[in-house]
């Protein structure tokens, strides 16, 4: 099968979803497919010649210095990776399936010639309300093409606008991330956060979260990482930047809990990898969380947009030893089913059938 993956543009610095999408490539290349992924410097041609030229300029620019190629992502040679002008159907090589991974992406795929191939929305993300153009999520969502998800929740909100989607969880790199010190031996006050820029993500509510639980518990420590550090952080949190997966491993085994305040999540990637590391889970109720997270059960949650409730939880976990194993011990064994090898066959089997005219959903 000839698989074209369409990402919205080139990702200079780690980003979980096109992770993903780098890692369903690598797979169904190593299964045999014909597989690419384009990187497009625009996702549309300009209209106007001073905007094609100055489009044109940094397309070649960053094709002679190699800026747009994702060195951070680890792509099997038999994956070919084309950074292009735009997506316009000269551009974009066909394939049996041509799958835009974002809802940015879904108009540029949409526009192709039918002969192109079966089109396909990789949907990582309940983008509705979470989006500037809002227009331009709903535009995506309504688009004749087949839908394939990564979450139960995500799939449950497609099913109430008539969609139904195929349903492919997410994998875990469980050979990358794992549990090295034992939870007995760590500083019960060390927490783990990740700090993403945009605002869904809640990164201000988790700085009044921490500030309010150090307020209570001075003995709180924080290691942070990111692209680059904010200004204004206090001195009680180290900050990491762009560490490679062995520090994030390093990290993530120093810590008792790891924090997210996020609005939004299609699935969670870092809670799950720092739980699978065995620290302790302190995360807000939305959608991609309870994929893995049962309040009580596997992680202590809260709404989110309130930091005192999850600095209450924070408070807790620091304080009790036994209550952070049992919830990791609890969560660990729920992350197991996630495996690479299922999420590549629910990926192979969906797009087979998109391919040949199917329902994307065997349900």
């Amino acid at each position: 099968m000839k698989i074209v993956f369409v990402e919205p543009g080139a990702s200079l610095r780690p980003v979980g979803g096109t992770r993903v999408v780098y890692e369903h490539a690598n797979r169904l290349a190593e299964r045999g497919h014909d597989v690419t992924v384009v990187l497009p410097a625009a996702q549309k041609p300009a209209a106007r010649l001073g905007k094609k030229v100055r489009l044109w300029l940094r397309w070649r620019r960053w094709k002679r210095d190699g800026r747009w190629r994702p060195t951070w992502a680890a792509i099997s040679p038999k994956v070919r990776v084309l950074w292009t002008l735009d997506l316009s159907p000269e551009r974009t090589p066909p394939g049996d399936v041509v799958v835009a991974t974002v809802w940015s992406a879904v108009e540029a795929v949409a526009r192709l010639p039918a002969g192109h191939g079966a089109k396909v929305f990789f949907a990582q993300h309940w983008d509705f309300g979470f989006e500037r153009d809002a227009e331009g999520v709903e535009r995506a969502w309504s688009a004749p093409m087949a839908k394939i998800v990564i979450a139960r929740s995500i799939r449950a909100k497609a099913a109430e606008r008539g969609v139904n989607a195929a349903l492919v969880p997410n994998g875990l790199a469980f050979e990358t991330f794992g549990l090295d010190t034992p939870l007995a031996g760590r500083d019960p006050w060390r927490v783990a956060m990740i700090h993403q820029r945009a605002s869904y993500k809640g990164f201000s509510d988790a700085l009044e979260a921490l500030a309010l639980a150090h307020a209570a518990e001075p003995r709180l420590t924080v290691e942070m990482y990111g692209p680059g550090a904010p200004e204004g952080l206090p001195p009680y949190v180290t900050y990491h930047a762009s560490p490679t997966d062995s520090d994030l491993r390093a990290l993530y085994n120093r810590s008792a809990v790891f924090l997210s305040a996020s609005h939004n999540e299609g699935w969670g990637l870092p809670p799950c990898e720092a739980a699978l590391c065995g620290a302790a889970l302190a995360i807000t109720d939305v959608l991609g969380h309870r994929e893995f997270a049962v309040d009580g059960e596997t992680a202590l949650m809260s709404a989110p947009r309130d930091p005192r409730a999850l600095a209450d939880n924070l408070l807790r976990l620091v304080a009790d030893a036994e209550l952070r194993a049992r919830l990791n011990g609890a969560v660990r064994d729920v992350l197991a089913q996630f495996t690479w090898e299922r999420a590549c066959d629910e990926m192979e089997a969906a797009l087979t059938r998109i391919a040949a005219g199917q329902p994307a959903s065997s349900q």
